[in-house]
């Protein structure tokens, strides 16, 4: 949505921001889910499973034509809107506000999301300021996207890439082995860096990550980065491989280094789905982290 964004604003053509601000019972979205509607009707991003997309690209592009924020509620939780209404039967209500952006006109809302994206840091919207005119006297907190380090772009990291990028989260790749960083495999990844464990994570200049995992397939790299990320904040630390290496890998960290990584270290990364190959086991990492990410939000309150 932050590239649509971009796109359009860089093609001069308007477009709308819809931002939910509040929701209750069974919703598909939360506060603070974003979606955009062009001035063409072109929509990226969604609230609910399609049944109330309509009704959204409708208040977007009002908001364009008008050139004023525009709101809507949106309640399936009758049992006529099952026959009358949106028929999506989830029985939840969220209140929906559109704010226009318009060509040589600033936009408080797409600002706070861009700078949201690149300092990786949330940003806490205040809707009376950012809409005056809809009288809303509410807070909702925008959350980038996760940030993912992969130390190591040996078989796992294209699928985990794909899969990872399908979510719209951001990847960088570190590996010190030139070979495995060219050619198209990794090309779709946000960065590539070309260094060892311990000098990527140096390279990051105080960047947030949201998880990083050793994969370098070679046990002296992977300790170096167990014993870098012990002197990270990084919440999620994940270490690719059998119990039996992991053990042997911690046992030459010092205590420090493991009390650091205790409560952070999935080891072995990834949920027990079953299967195997490189494909089986990408999804099992991305499946553990949204779990992560989803427990870690409910917990700070975002």
């Amino acid at each position: 949505m932050v590239e649509a964004a971009r796109e359009l604003r860089a093609a001069r053509r308007a477009f709308a921001l819809t931002l939910v601000v509040e929701a209750e019972g069974s919703t598909y979205r939360k506060p603070g889910a974003l979606a955009l509607v062009a001035d063409d009707g072109h929509r990226v991003g969604v609230i609910s499973g399609g049944c109330l997309e309509p009704g959204l690209a409708e208040l977007g592009l009002e908001a364009v034509t008008t050139a004023q924020p525009r709101e809507a509620v949106f309640d399936t939780r009758s049992d006529d809107d099952l026959v009358f209404g949106s028929g999506s039967g989830c029985r939840g209500r969220m209140r929906v506000v559109a704010l226009p952006v318009l060509p040589d006109a600033g936009s408080p809302l797409l600002d706070a999301v861009i700078a949201a994206h690149e300092s990786r840091h949330p940003a806490r919207l205040e809707l009376d300021r950012l809409a005056p005119r809809l009288g809303l006297q509410a807070e909702v907190t925008l959350r980038p996207p996760p940030l993912v380090l992969l130390l190591g772009a040996g078989p796992e990291a294209p699928p985990l890439l794909d899969v990872v990028r399908t979510l719209g989260w951001y990847v960088w790749i570190a590996d010190h082995r030139p070979a495995l960083l060219g050619g198209p495999r990794l090309q779709a990844a946000d960065r590539l860096i070309a260094a060892h464990p311990e000098a990527a994570l140096a390279s990051l200049d105080g960047t947030p990550l949201d998880a990083a995992i050793a994969m370098t397939h070679t046990a002296q790299h992977d300790l170096s980065a167990l014993a870098a990320l012990a002197a990270h904040e990084v919440r999620y630390v994940g270490l690719l491989g059998p119990p039996a290496r992991r053990d042997e890998l911690l046992a030459r960290l010092t205590p420090a280094e493991r009390a650091a990584l205790a409560g952070r270290l999935h080891a072995p990364v990834g949920l027990q789905l079953g299967g195997e190959g490189p494909e089986a086991i990408a999804l099992a990492i991305v499946a553990q982290m949204q779990s992560e990410f989803q427990r870690h939000a409910c917990t700070i309150g975002l």
